[in-house]
């Protein structure tokens, strides 16, 4: 029997608040979606003054990575649209554990660098949790 990994509300709650102290260093407003394994929402929060179509956009992102086990940097890169027909952009990190995707963070709001930039920082957070 094989047992994948999946994100859990506890870890998609330390992404959520990490990712959101990172949007406040940078002075940024942002969404911010965590997805399980399957690309299915655990966790969303919206800053104020982020715009309201950041809302599908972090969850676009979250899905796309999360179902891929993929950036979509690396879908930006290949100029690929997303299932909406939104090209791809930066700010949509898997979450791996012992190489297998466990679920993903996609960030949107500011520019992609920076949606990516807080969305790496998330998963390192996650990453340097004890246990």
């Amino acid at each position: 029997m094989h047992f994948k990994p999946s994100l859990d509300l506890s870890s998609a709650n330390v992404l959520l608040s990490a990712a959101l102290a990172g949007a406040g260093e940078r002075g940024v407003a942002v969404s911010i979606a965590v997805v399980d394994d399957a690309g299915e929402l655990l966790a969303f929060l919206r800053m104020d003054g982020a715009r309201s179509y950041t809302v599908d956009l972090a969850s676009e992102k979250a899905r796309g990575a999360a179902k891929l086990g993929l950036p979509t940097s690396v879908l930006e890169s290949l100029s690929r649209k997303t299932a909406s027909g939104n090209p791809w952009t930066r700010g949509g990190k898997p979450v791996l554990h012992e190489r297998q995707c466990a679920g993903a963070i996609g960030v949107s709001g500011a520019q992609p660098e920076i949606d990516e930039e807080i969305a790496e920082l998330a998963i390192a957070s996650l990453d340097a949790r004890p246990g």
